[in-house]
């Protein structure tokens, strides 16, 4: 048989197989995986296992989510950009101030789950709290997301920028013991 001709059958024959190989592993039968609630607590040993921030971000998509009525994925990729936001919260009927009420309620979600993973508390708890209480939204999202992988709190300043522009979105920031060491680590 001529090469050429055989070239179609290889390839004809190494589909087959594939194929066969695919079905016999259950292909025929996957399920992808159901979204998780978010209203349901996360095993503590997931918070444990992440990087700090990777952790805290996955808790505040999940306790926002939960006040919103919608999967974490489905907010996450709703909070990907300030008009994909837009369209979310016009798609589901509310403002964007409830958007921002629900992450923020989540980001506090979030300091409450690391906590009681053990994974902050003294300076790093309050700071954290001050941040998810009184931080702008878009900037602490954008923060967070910026820190995969830097498990401290002076990363996540570094990130928000200039602590006297900070300090005055953070009432009372000054006064948590120990802030103005923090203070002179950061640039």
């Amino acid at each position: 048989m001529n090469p050429a001709a055989r070239a179609p059958l290889v390839a004809l024959a190494v589909s087959i197989g594939l194929i066969g190989a695919y079905l016999a592993f259950g292909g025929a039968s996957y399920d992808p995986a159901r979204v998780a609630d978010p209203c349901l607590p996360r095993d503590l040993s997931v918070v444990e296992e992440r990087d700090l921030f990777e952790a805290i971000a996955l808790s505040s998509l999940d306790g926002a989510a939960c006040e919103l009525g919608v999967s974490r994925e489905e907010l996450a990729l709703a909070l990907a950009s300030e008009e994909a936001t837009e369209d979310f919260a016009t798609l589901h009927d509310i403002d964007s101030e409830a958007v921002n009420d629900a992450v923020r309620a989540g980001l506090e979600r979030a300091v409450d789950d690391a906590a009681a993973a053990g994974r902050i508390d003294g300076i790093e708890e309050t700071v954290l709290r001050a941040v998810a209480q009184n931080a702008p939204v878009g900037p602490a999202i954008t923060a967070l997301q910026a820190l995969p992988g830097d498990d401290s709190v002076q990363g996540l300043l570094e990130q928000l920028g200039d602590l006297e522009g900070l300090s005055s979105d953070l009432p009372g920031i000054e006064d948590i013991p120990g802030y103005s060491e923090l203070e002179d680590l950061i640039p």
